[in-house]
């Protein structure tokens, strides 16, 4: 099935892997037990690295890469160094190490492939690039968030954080905002039909008045007209732990009285392994800390989308008031940030940024405003 998403993927949205340059780098299996068992995780470069360049560190999402391309940003190359960080989800030692017994320890695989590992990782290829200089991190949706993790564990390791539609589920609980009105066309019989369409949508729903004719879906919904054609997806290891970690963001000390939305369920149904080891034998369980972020002396962008069906919208809001220099831009948008990638005007926004260059952003702003994509919160009624 996962497989199968990435190809339909490729071809709703047209984003073709980059040819960019591997290099590897040895890190331990466990951050606690750092003089233990290494593995070996890849990050690429678009071109060779320039020490009088910035640099941007890009992470790879294992949820993400299956159900949303991440941003086109190649085209940055030629300004500053790109580093894509590949992610310890791919490491077959890792893997192997789970399966020891023959079967997955799910314990294991969370204590092996949760928020704090894969940001520690970060930092160790930080370390390693030439120069050892604070960076610019950009991220998307759960990329997003594991870079919100890395800032609040190493805070003066970085220049400045762009983030777009940062999947921060326990915001929206632990400020109990409603989840997102769910879309009818979501109320599919299989769960991850939610995710998929929620991620994508742009106003779907019915109280926007608006439709969005998106092919991959419309063809999505026959899917269950190809026998297995979405099953398979027990050793998935990596999603099943992004999975439980976004959703024990949502039902963790959730009142009981509070029905878990749709989409939380499938979460956590999905993730159901992982749960039932927490059930059998509790562990600690990462979050970000956002006190932290109060102590960040870089600027931080927060870009998100008024017509998020993931997330609320106002989680950006208050994610903002966190950071004591931060900006926060809202776009009528999905969470996919599909109008936006339309333009390329991601990519200007993220230049002028981090160059704080004032009159290239003044003509993104602009732009922006004339694709109809910025919203202004005083206005209410005009979304």
């Amino acid at each position: 099935m996962i497989a199968f998403l990435q190809i339909l993927s490729v071809f709703s949205c047209f984003i073709l892997s980059p040819s960019d340059t591997s290099r590897f780098i040895s890190v331990p299996l466990d951050h606690r037990d750092p003089c233990g068992k290494q593995i070996t995780i890849s990050y690429t470069l678009s071109q060779p690295y320039e020490e009088q360049k910035e640099t941007i560190l890009l992470l790879d999402d294992p949820l993400d890469n299956y159900f949303q391309q991440g941003m086109e940003l190649r085209k940055l190359a030629n300004e500053f160094n790109l580093v894509q960080i590949k992610g310890r989800h791919q490491s077959k030692v890792l893997l192997n190490t789970l399966r020891a017994t023959g079967e997955t320890d799910w314990s294991k695989a969370y204590q092996l492939l949760n928020v704090d590992q894969h940001a520690r990782d970060l930092e160790r290829v930080r370390k390693a690039l030439p120069g050892d200089q604070p960076v610019h991190l950009v991220g998307f949706s759960g990329a997003a968030a594991y870079l919100h993790y890395y800032l609040s564990l190493y805070p003066e390791k970085v220049s400045s954080l762009i983030s777009f539609n940062p999947l921060l589920f326990d915001l929206q609980k632990n400020l109990n905002f409603r989840d997102p009105a769910p879309c009818p066309e979501a109320q599919a019989n299989r769960f991850w039909f939610a995710y998929l369409w929620q991620a994508h949508a742009e106003r779907l729903c019915p109280d926007t008045g608006d439709t969005d004719d998106f092919p991959f879906y419309a063809f999505l919904q026959w899917g269950f007209l190809v026998p297995g054609l979405w099953e398979n997806r027990d050793d998935d290891v990596a999603v099943k732990v992004r999975l439980f970690e976004h959703s024990y963001d949502l039902l963790a000390n959730r009142p009981y009285e509070q029905p878990p939305s749709r989409l939380a369920a499938w979460m956590k149904q999905e993730s159901q392994p992982i749960w039932k080891a927490l059930e059998k034998a509790p562990f600690s369980v990462h979050g970000v800390d956002y006190d932290k972020g109060r102590q960040f002396e870089g600027k931080v962008l927060i870009v998100g989308a008024v017509h998020d069906r993931l997330l609320s919208r106002y989680c950006y809001d208050v994610l903002a008031e966190f950071y004591p220099h931060s900006s926060l831009m809202l776009l009528r948008d999905g969470h996919a940030l599909r109008k936006l990638r339309a333009t390329g005007l991601h990519r200007k926004l993220i230049s002028s940024f981090i160059k704080e260059d004032k009159q290239e952003k003044v003509g993104v702003y602009q732009s922006l405003q004339e694709a109809g994509l910025l919203y202004d919160k005083r206005d209410r009624y005009n979304f």
